[in-house]
C-alpha cells in the first residue's frame, strides 16, 4: 500500500469521526406547509411520498423539493427535510436550491431570447463577438473562426470540461474574466464541430458572450430575460442575494468543509432556483416560449434550442442545453446537475405536457434521485395511457429558426484516435530519456479530498497512463505535451502541470514517503515540544509549575526562558493542529492550503488560518529562543532543544504556506 492511499485511509477514518458530530438524525418527514397535490395522481403521489422520505433517510439526505405540473397547473408540489443538519430549517417549495449543470439550460434560454433580440447570430463564429479570443488547436488553425455559439451550447466544439483558473475544482479566487480568458489556454480535444465532449468551458463562454453583446453582467441579463418574465422571483445567480437568504438549502458534501457558494461556473452551474419557479420554468418551455397565455420566446427559436444543431449533437441526443431522447412515443427533454453540495434533475415532454423536477441538497445523491422525475411522469402516463397517446398524436411539429447544420460526418472514437496519432512528433536521441523523466504517479487537485491518482509510464519508449484501471497511449505532439485518444491534453511542460486543465503534481512513491516521514518527524518534534517540560519536571521531582509567570523568575534570564518555553509551547500546539487539518483534508498536503471563504462556520475559518498563527507563533518563538540560546549559562541540552524544535517549526510552517 503506498503512502497516498495510507493518506486516504486516515483521512476516511478522520472524516467519519469529524462528520459525525456535525449531521443530524436522518429523520425525514414531510413539512408544516401545506403541500400542493392533484387528486387525479393522489394514489401515485402517496405511494412516492412514503418511498421519498423512506430512501431520504436510508441515504442520509439531509433535504429535497418537488414539483410535478402539465402546461397549466400544479400536480405535486412539496418539500421534505430540512435546509441543513445543523438548523433543521423546513425545506418547502420556496426554498433556495442551487441546480448546478441544470443552469446550462437557462444559458441556453438566454440565447434564443438574445437571437430574438437581434443581439447575436446562433451560426455566426464567435470571433464576431470576441474578435481577440483565441484557442490553441492540434487539427486545425484558428478554431475559433469556425466556433458558433450553437456548437458552444451542445458541446460540439471541442472544448474540454475544466478552465485552468475556476473550475469545478478551484475554491473561489478569480474573477469570471479571468475564468473565460484563461480558455484561451487551453487545447480543443477534437476538430470544431466533429465530436461531442461535455464541457463547462463552452456553456461559461457562451454566457460571457451575451454579457459582451447585452453590455450588462450575464447575472443581470438572465435576470432581466428569463427570472423577471417568467415570474421566477425567489430565484437569482447574484451571490450576495444567496448568502442573504437566510433559508436557503446548504449544500451536504463529503469534504469536510462546506461547499462555497461563490464559485465561477456562472453560466454553466450558477443559478439558484426554488420547486415553485422551476414549475414555471418547466411550463414555460412545455409550451414552447408561452407562460401564463403569453408568449414570450417565438416558437420557432424555442424548437431551435430543442433541435439537435448537427448531426454530431443529434448522434449523442443533446440540443442547446439540455439532453433529447424518445419515450412514449415523445420527445423527452431532460437535464441533471450536480456538485458542490447538491443534486437536481429535471425532465419535460412538451407533446405531452408534463414536467418534473427534484431538487436535493447533498451531492451524495444517487441514481435514485437523478431519476425519479422520469420515474413519477412514467408512472403518470402508464396510469392514464390513451389520454397522453391522444396527446402525442394531435402535437404538430414545428420548423426551428436555426436548422439543423448538414456538415461533413462526424468522427468515430477509432478516427478520432487516429488523427490524434498523426500529429504525433517525430521521435530524436532525447525522446526516450524525456519520456521516462515523466513517469510517475501524478495526483489530481480536488476540493479538500483525496486528489484522484493515475500512473504515467514509458512501455517500450511510448507514454502511457494508467487511470481507473484503463491503460491509454499517449500521443506527444510537442516536447511535453500529449494527448489522450479521446483528445484530453497532459501538460508536463512547465511548473504548472495540468491534465484536462486540472492541476496535477507529481508525487512519486519516493516524493510520498519522504513527504510523510517529514510530516512524522514534525509531528512527533512538536509532540515532545508539549510533554518535555511536565516530563522534565516530573523526573526531576519539582513541585513547581510547570510555565510559572515570569514575575516569578529569579532573573532577566529565567524571564526569556519561561517566554520562549510557553512560546516554543502554543506554536508546537498549533503547528499539531495544522498537521491534524492535513490529515483530514489531505490534499493540503499536495496543493496549496485554501483560503478561508464566506460560508465557513467561524471555527473552521480559525482552522484555515492556523498556518498564519501558526507561524507567527513559530517566529516569535525563535526571536525569544535565540535570546535564550545566546545565554552561556544554559546547558547544551537546552540549546539543543530550543535549536531543533525551533527550525522544525520553522520548517513545517514555511512548507505548508509556500
Amino acid at each position: 500500500m503506498n503512502i497516498h492511499r495510507i493518506y486516504i485511509f486516515i483521512h476516511a477514518l478522520l472524516v467519519i469521526v469529524f462528520l459525525s458530530g456535525c449531521t443530524g438524525s436522518a429523520v425525514i418527514t414531510p413539512n408544516a406547509q401545506e403541500p400542493i397535490t392533484s387528486d387525479s395522481i393522489s394514489e401515485i403521489i402517496t405511494r412516492y411520498r412514503q418511498e421519498i422520505q423512506q430512501v431520504m433517510q436510508q441515504d442520509s439526505i439531509p433535504g429535497l423539493a418537488i414539483a410535478i405540473v402539465d402546461d397549466q397547473s400544479i400536480l405535486w408540489m412539496e418539500g421534505f427535510g430540512y435546509t441543513d443538519w445543523d438548523n433543521k430549517t423546513p425545506v418547502t417549495k420556496d426554498t433556495l436550491f442551487s441546480i448546478q449543470s441544470m443552469s446550462k439550460s437557462f444559458t441556453a434560454t438566454a440565447a434564443m431570447f438574445a437571437a430574438q433580440d437581434g443581439l447575436v447570430d446562433l451560426d455566426a463564429p464567435i470571433t464576431d463577438y470576441l474578435p481577440d479570443f483565441r484557442v490553441n488547436s492540434i487539427f486545425e488553425e484558428h478554431p475559433e473562426q469556425k466556433i458558433t455559439l450553437r456548437m458552444l451550447l451542445s458541446h460540439t466544439a471541442g472544448f474540454t470540461h475544466e478552465a485552468p483558473y475556476g473550475g469545478s475544482y478551484d475554491l473561489p479566487a478569480y474573477s469570471f474574466e479571468k475564468h473565460i480568458t484563461s480558455i484561451s489556454d487551453t487545447w480543443l480535444k477534437f476538430p470544431v464541430g466533429m465530436y461531442y465532449g461535455y464541457s463547462n468551458l463552452g456553456i461559461d463562454l457562451a454566457g460571457y458572450i451575451l454579457q459582451v453583446r447585452s453590455g450588462m453582467p450575464f447575472i443581470q441579463h438572465v435576470q432581466e430575460k428569463i427570472l423577471l418574465p417568467l415570474g421566477m422571483s425567489s430565484s437569482t445567480l447574484d451571490v450576495e442575494q444567496i448568502r442573504a437568504n437566510t433559508t436557503r438549502a446548504i449544500g451536504h458534501s463529503e469534504i469536510p468543509l462546506p461547499p462555497p457558494v461563490d464559485f465561477l461556473l456562472i453560466p454553466s452551474g450558477g443559478v439558484w432556483t426554488t420547486a415553485a419557479d422551476l414549475a414555471r420554468y418547466l411550463q414555460f418551455h412545455i409550451n414552447e416560449g408561452m407562460i401564463d397565455g403569453k408568449r414570450l420566446l417565438n416558437e420557432n427559436l424555442a424548437e431551435t434550442m430543442y433541435t439537435p444543431p448537427n448531426i454530431v449533437g443529434e448522434l449523442v441526443g443533446y440540443s442547446l442545453g439540455i439532453a433529447i431522447s424518445n419515450r412514449h412515443g415523445a420527445r423527452s427533454f431532460q437535464h441533471s446537475g450536480g456538485g458542490f453540495g447538491f443534486n437536481s434533475s429535471m425532465v419535460w415532454y412538451p407533446e405531452l405536457k408534463l414536467g418534473s423536477v427534484v431538487l436535493t441538497n447533498s451531492d451524495q445523491a444517487g441514481l435514485y434521485y437523478y431519476t425519479l422525475s422520469e420515474s413519477i411522469l412514467d408512472d403518470i402516463i402508464a396510469s392514464s395511457p390513451d389520454v397522453y397517446a391522444q396527446l402525442e398524436e394531435n402535437s404538430t411539429p414545428k420548423e426551428p429558426a436555426y436548422p439543423p447544420v448538414k456538415g461533413e460526418s462526424p468522427l468515430t472514437d477509432t478516427q478520432l484516435r487516429n488523427l490524434i496519432e498523426s500529429k504525433a512528433l517525430l521521435d530524436d536521441t532525447s525522446t526516450a530519456k524525456r519520456r521516462s523523466d515523466y513517469a510517475g504517479m501524478y495526483i489530481m487537485q480536488t476540493l479538500g479530498t483525496p486528489g484522484e491518482t493515475f500512473e504515467v509510464s514509458n512501455t517500450n519508449g511510448a507514454l502511457e497512463l494508467t487511470y481507473l484501471s484503463d491503460v491509454e497511449k499517449m500521443t506527444e505532439v510537442e516536447p511535453g505535451l500529449f494527448f489522450s485518444p479521446s483528445g484530453e491534453a497532459l501538460d508536463l511542460r512547465g511548473p504548472d502541470l495540468l491534465f484536462g486543465n486540472i492541476h496535477i503534481i507529481r508525487a512519486n512513491h519516493s516524493t510520498l514517503l519522504f513527504r510523510g516521514a517529514f510530516y512524522l518527524i514534525c509531528g512527533l518534534s512538536f509532540l515532545f515540544a508539549l510533554l518535555f517540560w511536565p516530563l522534565r519536571s516530573l523526573l526531576q521531582g519539582r513541585r513547581q509549575k510547570i510555565f510559572p509567570s515570569a514575575n516569578q523568575a529569579k532573573s532577566i534570564r529565567d524571564a526569556q526562558l519561561v517566554y520562549a518555553r510557553v512560546a516554543v509551547a502554543i506554536g508546537s500546539f498549533f503547528s499539531l493542529l495544522c498537521l491534524m487539518v492535513l490529515v483530514v483534508i489531505p490534499n493540503m498536503v499536495y496543493f496549496s492550503w485554501p483560503h478561508p471563504y464566506t460560508e465557513l462556520k467561524v471555527w473552521q475559518h480559525l482552522l484555515l488560518y492556523l498556518p498564519y498563527f501558526s507561524m507567527v507563533l513559530a517566529g516569535l518563538a525563535a526571536v525569544l529562543a535565540l535570546l535564550v540560546y545566546k545565554n552561556s549559562s544554559l546547558v547544551r541540552f537546552m540549546r539543543t532543544y530550543f535549536l531543533i524544535t525551533i527550525l522544525v517549526l520553522l520548517a513545517f510552517n514555511i512548507t505548508i504556506l509556500v
